[in-house]
């Protein structure tokens, strides 16, 4: 789980590519246990944006989540206020993977195209590829 300021969050978000600037419909968050750094599907290797977290530190992850997906996150979180810690984190308890975002009781979603660090039986692409073989 990353722990940052919702406005921190928000910023980082917000320079996301528009969807026709994309060639794929992904936008990937990586944590490294410091940072939430944002690329694209397309360019992984390229960070567009980053944000410090704020509070404790957990294991890092990585996901990549769908742009169209990404106004209605960015609309609920306008309605919070900017200052207050919110806690982002994959969640994977069943299939498919979301982003949740939690702070003060609320919990936002966002759908998950790709999370390489989620045990492999829950990550997206695992699970559709089992449901072929059968």
């Amino acid at each position: 789980m990353a722990q940052l300021k919702i406005r921190d969050l928000y910023n980082l978000l917000s320079q996301a590519p528009r969807r026709r600037d994309l060639e794929q419909d992904g936008i990937r968050l990586v944590y490294d246990g410091t940072a939430v750094n944002l690329s694209t599907a397309d360019d992984p290797d390229t960070v567009i944006a980053r944000a410090s977290i704020c509070g404790f530190v957990t294991g890092s992850w990585d996901v990549t989540a769908h742009r169209a997906s990404l106004d209605t996150v960015m609309a609920w979180m306008r309605m919070l206020d900017g200052e207050d810690l919110i806690d982002v984190a994959p969640f994977w308890a069943s299939a498919p993977v979301v982003l949740a975002f939690a702070t003060g009781g609320q919990v936002g979603v966002w759908p998950v195209i790709a999370c390489p660090t989620a045990p492999a039986d829950r990550r997206p692409a695992a699970v559709s590829e089992g449901r072929a073989e059968r």
